[in-house]
């Protein structure tokens, strides 16, 4: 008795191909791992600063020819001088939607020229751009990010003070005295004009996250870093969020 599938043609046909794409297939998958394997790990790591301030203390004395204030969005020349020399490189746009949305922009200003800038949220939660997660807020927090000095005024004091200004009226005119602030670990500018102790700011935590295989292990530790934020440490898919990033260490 002939066997029928021995008698069909197309199974001579489609088993040799089907062993290569198989074949073809194992090696693929083994050479992505390997890939993989020799990637470095995504990964993000952060000094949480912290620095309270009381409405009652005097208004910081910066050197002659500096001027603080806040801007609001009617103030398009200021914006777009902050826009033409802002290190980040946000665009006009976004901090104009900022502002909409609540986030207060201060400048400092030498003899009319905006030299450093700091901006404040002042609201009960917020979700950072960068770590990609929330962090809630206690009622007196004030969260500061966005900050900067232009370099060749740079080691003249003038953020230091710039960050009492606005500390202060943020505890002043929104009750908020508590400022928080998150530093990479290897920024050594910001950790060394804030934090030491005449400044009044402190290494209060520390937060980030590792990203191996598309699964980012978030942590934050510090019993006054957020303590108003109750995820700690919990692990997030990431698989198919942020193709640009992977493997950049930010």
């Amino acid at each position: 008795m002939i066997n029928s599938q021995n008698s069909n043609p197309f199974i001579y046909l489609v088993k040799p191909p089907m062993k290569i794409l198989r074949t073809n297939a194992l090696v693929e998958f083994v050479k992505r791992v390997l890939d993989h394997l020799r990637r470095k790990p995504l990964q993000s790591h952060w000094i949480v600063l912290g620095r309270k301030y009381s409405a009652g203390a005097l208004p910081p004395i910066g050197e002659v020819g500096l001027e603080f204030k806040e801007i609001t969005a009617s103030d398009h020349n200021e914006i777009d001088e902050l826009t033409a020399i802002d290190e980040w490189k946000v665009p006009k746009s976004v901090t104009l939607r900022k502002l909409k949305q609540g986030h207060h922009v201060y400048i400092g200003k030498y003899q009319g020229r905006i030299v450093a800038s700091q901006t404040l949220i002042m609201r009960d939660r917020f979700q950072d751009p960068v770590l990609m997660r929330e962090f809630k807020m206690a009622s007196n927090e004030a969260f500061w990010l966005r900050a900067f000095t232009i370099p060749e005024f740079r080691g003249r004091g003038i953020f230091p003070v710039l960050v009492r200004y606005c500390l202060r009226d943020a505890a002043v005119n929104y009750d908020r005295g508590n400022g928080l602030a998150l530093a990479r670990i290897n920024n050594r500018n910001i950790l060394r004009s804030v934090v030491p102790k005449t400044q009044g700011a402190s290494r209060i935590g520390h937060a980030g996250f590792v990203e191996v295989f598309g699964i980012r292990f978030h942590y934050l530790w510090g019993r006054e870093a957020f303590k108003e934020t109750r995820r700690r440490f919990f692990i997030q898919n990431m698989v198919g969020v942020h193709p640009v990033f992977e493997g950049v260490v930010l």
